[in-house]
């Protein structure tokens, strides 16, 4: 017997089935295979399954791999070769009768608007089962295609039921589908108006006009709007007893003595996206009204304006039966007269030139009037002004306008769209249309390249697009190869398109000072700007800087990314740096200095009275921002870090030796803010190796010092603790020849803490003996971390109350603000004094405390730590631990960098719980992985590993 042929059905509940037996899937399986089907023998790449799987909120540690073991589960049930790997995504390779989506639309193809071929897309509308894409979790793939498929099949439903009007085949099964239709889908007022027609026709005049009270009350108890035109027409000529209601091919409309105008240009043939974009547009144009509907489209230069707003205007222009118009409100960087736009529209509507008024108010006054007695459609493309835009507007009436804007216009809107770049899948999706999806599954690298090297923007890919497919010769790595690097832009022109005209349209608005101070931005390091950074590049006040970005804002060269922080887009990145001369040398001197200051000033508020000021910083006059709370600080540092970090990697590789110096200065300065803000070293490590091998003169021989210290923290507090070892070795060194008892005690406390996480409380002991005395005469404050250290490492020893001394001592000399990093620390010792003193209830009151502290800190990796000693503590308080564990090793998963030991103990706490639970099958399952956890990271083997794992393993045993 042959092997039953698979069959997947999308227009409904997401189904695999082996000849009519359903296959069970489970539900992500089942989206990974929507998102193949959808894209049937297409390349998918992991990028844009990920996208389309997962919500950020929910994505798991490793897409990739959870693809991986997903699309073996299908092919399992599908064939081995029916989920092809393919580069860096995966392909189906079915037959398109195989699948329902596919075989529905070869089945419209084949149809043509004759009624003789109504069979194929009842045909095709047998396939339609129920809300496409329907069971999948929650994610992109199911928010965003479902709506778009079911928009699809009910175009094609309306468009069958219009044929079998026309064609006078009414039956009782017709109407009842209709009703059917009507009350699953009641905002498609189109089959509304063929329910009514139907009943009409069949001798129903009375259920006809009962529809069209059901319509009013559905739309205005739902939407709050009434019918429109076609079925408040329809539903006029049935009160009047028009007998042509009753024919079944209607007459045709009366029309003018001229054609409607109908000036859309003409759609993109390789359009694809913009799903959310469109529907928006779609409801608006659709929803009846008795006043202009208006829409405005937004967005940077070359990200598809036109093209989207094009496309929904050409699938919305059957609504308009008195036509399109179309008009350019910019023309050459210049604005277009609203005057010169209305006296064109008033002529396209049959005014005679002789007639028409001169006064830009008096033609706004007739194009009113006249719209009023129509159904046009105005589409102005590139509005310069909100003042060009108010006098173009219809008044009473049924018109629409669809308005784009390359600029920020405060136009009084129903809809407003702002139009980012493209997704992933989508822009291989436009790439595959331009030429060929065998072609890009040839080379899926150079593919994704190109892709990424695009940066969404639809002119760009267009552009390469074009170039690809009249260069059939070139592979997709040469040109990703000339895309790569500077000079990116000048492969970005095609036909007298290019990206760079675009910008140059946008920025040819700008007055002269202005235009060279955005381009100034060039010579910052990363696509980022802050009002203090863009003041001392500019050498202007705050004030004058924060308006000029404003309006970079409002022209879409720049986009708000925080309260006083602007971003721009990775292609305007390149428009300003491949220019010649770019570079300011001085401007970015003043850039750095201004950074130093502004940090310097955050870490004075968070360890006040602390470390005496290095001379080199004392020297800057830079302006910084001063901070009122700890609060100010954070939400100013974190939408910064960038911008920080590239500064001082700049700097350090300029070749100028103060410049570099003071690069180092900001470099260690930042790392022990961000480590005080909220305890992240996920962007500083590299620029802290930067400092230790970039040649220095001896006067920076503090920051040296400083970059070797605070990577031995950092990489401690990630669990590389050899790493760390060998870091802090280095940092000791040049505090003792230095003669820096500051650095030398604080790295002291250092190694004492890093010594007991490798679980050797000796040597941690002999570290703080040593660190307390040297400490002796320095600030409170570090004297405070020093005593909490102590106390951490006496509660480790097991002397809880020698422990408790140094706790209270720590407290005693120093308070720090709630919500800074000595606050948790203090909260975390807390805890490891109480479970030393035998009270793990009260460890898991402190534990609870340490967590909120975290999060007001908003660190995930303290947040994950204190977690898992809750769990501790949670489980020798005879409490269930099980969640607890659970959840901290979920928060360590989403972490950017693996910290081993926090992994190595939340597992270890898993393992306990679920032993205590009776399942020794998964307890041994974690214990394995925390063995093997620990020894990647090279820490098997050492005190610590043996008191974590050596019980469990023995219960093993």
């Amino acid at each position: 017997m042959p092997e039953p042929v698979v069959f997947i059905r999308l227009l409904g509940q997401v189904e695999l089935l082996r000849g009519t037996q359903p296959v069970p899937l489970a539900r992500r399986p089942a989206a990974l295979l929507a998102a193949l089907a959808l894209r049937l023998s297409t390349p998918v790449p992991y990028a844009v399954i990920t996208e389309l799987l997962w919500s950020p909120e929910e994505l798991p540690a490793s897409p990739r791999r959870a693809i991986q073991t997903y699309a073996s589960r299908l092919r399992d049930a599908l064939g081995r070769d029916a989920i092809v790997a393919h580069g860096d995504g995966l392909r189906l390779d079915l037959d398109p009768d195989q699948v329902d989506l596919h075989r529905f639309r070869l089945l419209v193809a084949a149809a043509d608007t004759a009624a003789t071929d109504r069979a194929a897309l009842s045909a095709a509308l047998e396939l339609w089962t129920g809300d496409p894409l329907s069971g999948l979790p929650v994610g992109q793939l199911g928010a965003v295609e479902g709506p778009a498929l079911l928009d699809e099949v009910l175009s094609v439903a309306e468009r069958r039921d219009e044929l079998r009007l026309r064609a006078g085949d009414l039956d009782d099964v017709f109407v009842a589908s209709l009703r059917r239709l009507t009350s699953e889908q009641p905002w498609r007022e189109r089959s509304w108006c063929h329910l009514m027609l139907a009943l009409y026709r069949t001798g129903q005049q009375g259920e006809a006009l009962a529809t069209f009270a059901r319509l009013v009350s559905v739309l205005r108890d739902d939407l709050g709007i009434d019918p429109g035109a076609e079925a408040t027409q329809l539903h006029q000529r049935m009160l009047a007893g028009d007998p042509e209601l009753l024919d079944a091919v209607p007459a045709a409309p009366a029309t003018a003595a001229s054609e409607p105008p109908a000036q859309l240009p003409a759609g993109s043939p390789a359009f694809v996206g913009r799903p959310r974009e469109l529907t928006a547009l779609a409801r608006l144009l659709e929803r009846p009204a008795d006043r202009v509907r208006v829409a405005v489209v937004s967005g940077p230069a070359g990200v598809g304006k036109t093209t989207t707003t094009v496309e929904a205007a050409h699938r919305a222009r059957a609504r308009f039966p008195d036509g399109q118009l179309f008009a350019e409100g910019t023309r050459g960087g210049t604005e277009v007269p609203a005057r010169d736009i209305l006296g064109t529209f008033l002529r396209d509507l049959g005014i005679a030139a002789d007639e028409l008024p001169s006064a830009q108010a008096s033609r706004a006054a007739l194009f009113r009037s006249m719209c009023a007695r129509r159904r046009l459609l105005v589409v102005i493309d590139d509005a310069h002004s909100v003042e060009q835009v108010t006098a173009l507007l219809p008044g009473a009436g049924e018109c629409a306008v669809l308005v784009t804007t390359r600029r920020r216009l405060a136009v009084p809107a129903n809809v407003s769209v702002d139009l980012d770049a493209i997704s992933a899948a989508e822009s291989h999706d436009l790439l595959a249309t331009l030429i060929g999806t065998a072609r890009l599954a040839a080379e899926p690298e150079a593919a994704a390249a190109i892709v990424e090297a695009c940066a969404g923007s639809p002119l760009a890919l267009l552009i390469v697009g074009g170039r690809l497919a009249t260069r059939p010769v070139w592979p997709l790595a040469h040109l990703r190869d000339r895309l790569a690097g500077p000079g990116r832009l000048a492969e970005l022109r095609l036909d007298g398109r290019s990206v760079e005209a675009a910008l140059d349209a946008t920025t040819g608005t700008l007055d002269a000072p202005a235009a060279a101070r955005f381009r100034a931005l060039g010579t910052l390091p990363v696509d980022l700007v802050d009002v203090e950074t863009a003041a001392a590049l500019w050498e202007a006040g705050r004030a004058e800087a924060r308006e000029l970005l404003e309006q970079l804002c409002d022209l879409r060269l720049l986009e708000p990314s925080a309260p006083e922080c602007y971003a721009w887009h990775a292609l305007i990145g390149s428009y300003l740096r491949d220019r010649p001369g770019r570079r300011d040398p001085a401007g970015l001197r003043r850039v750095l200095q201004q950074a130093i200051s502004s940090v310097t000033h955050a870490n004075e508020r968070l360890r006040p009275g602390d470390r005496p000021m290095h001379p080199i910083v004392a020297a800057i006059e830079a302006d910084g921002v001063v901070f009122a709370g700890h609060d100010d600080v954070h939400a100013w540092v974190h939408p910064r870090s960038a911008l920080l970090v590239g500064l001082a990697r700049d700097a350090l590789t300029s070749g100028h030796a103060d410049g570099a110096v003071e690069a180092a200065a900001l470099a260690t300065s930042l790392d022990l803010l961000l480590d005080e803000c909220c305890g992240s070293y996920d962007d500083t490590e590299d620029l802290l190796r930067a400092v230790t091998v970039t040649p220095l003169p001896p006067v920076a021989d503090r920051f040296v010092g400083s970059a070797w210290h605070n990577l031995a923290s950092g990489l401690a507090d990630h669990g590389r603790l050899a790493e760390a070892d060998e870091a802090a070795t280095r940092a000791i060194a040049f505090w003792r020849r230095t003669g820096d008892r500051y650095g030398e005690a604080a790295l002291l406390n250092n190694l004492a803490r890093l010594r007991g996480r490798f679980g050797d409380d000796v040597a941690a002991l002999e570290y703080m003996r040593q660190c307390m005395a040297v400490a002796d005469a320095l600030p409170a404050s570090l004297r405070a971390r020093c005593q909490a250290t102590y106390a951490e490492c006496l509660a480790s020893h097991g002397d809880a109350a020698a422990a408790q001394t140094a706790l209270a001592e720590a407290r005693r000399l120093h308070t720090p603000e709630p919500g800074s990093h000595p606050a948790y620390q203090l909260l975390f010792v807390e805890i490891q004094v109480h479970l030393a003193a035998g009270r793990p209830v009260d460890a898991v009151d402190a534990a609870e405390r340490t967590i909120a502290a975290a999060r007001t800190m908003r660190s995930p990796r303290l947040v994950a730590r204190a977690t898992v000693a809750l769990a501790r503590a949670q489980r020798l308080a005879g409490r269930d631990s099980r969640d607890t564990a659970a959840e901290a090793l979920q928060q360590l998963a989403a972490l950017h960098q693996v910290d081993v030991q926090a992994t190595g103990e939340a597992l270890a706490e898993l393992a306990h719980a679920h032993r205590a639970g009776g399942d020794v099958v998964s307890a041994d399952a974690c214990v394995a992985e925390a063995a093997r956890v620990v020894d990647v990271g090279g820490l098997g083997g050492t005190p610590w590993a043996e008191a974590l794992l050596g019980p469990l393993r023995q219960r093993i045993g």
